[in-house]
């Protein structure tokens, strides 16, 4: 994951640019999960871990954090609730949410299909690695 952010932060466009936010620790996520009764999937906290969220490319991807405290939470929804509930929420790509799915235990982009045709229709990703190396791949080609 270090290897990841690294490479994106390297992207020195001035439009392009990626801003990352401090480490949480173990605690202040485990503070969130019990807080927001939500438990978030490993490879995401191994992100939250180097960065509690996070700006790409220049805004076209928000990575949500782990934090009570700010807007850009875990779970926030910016269609006002158009997103399942059984969907967590963990940050956006353009209009599409990125989300986790327990049924699948699949990270998804999400842009309001209907819940149960989710395999068929939206993008699925085994952890947030690859979810991070399809954004990076989208963004500088």
């Amino acid at each position: 994951m270090k290897e990841r952010i690294e490479h994106i932060k390297a992207v020195q466009d001035n439009w392009m640019q990626s801003e990352f936010a401090s480490p949480a620790t173990d605690s202040q996520i485990e503070a969130f999960e019990k807080t927001a009764n939500v438990i978030i999937p490993e490879s995401y906290k191994v992100f939250l871990r180097l960065s509690n969220g996070a700006e790409l490319f220049g805004g076209d991807c928000q990575l949500y954090s782990a934090d009570m405290n700010v807007k850009f939470r875990i779970n926030y929804d910016f269609s006002d609730g158009s997103v399942p509930d059984e969907l967590l929420i963990l940050g956006f790509y353009n209009s599409q949410h990125i989300c986790f799915d327990k049924r699948y235990n699949s990270f998804i982009f999400y842009e309001y299909e209907d819940y149960d045709d989710i395999s068929e229709e939206c993008l699925m990703f085994s952890d947030f690695y690859e979810v991070l190396d399809y954004i990076t791949d989208i963004a500088t080609t």
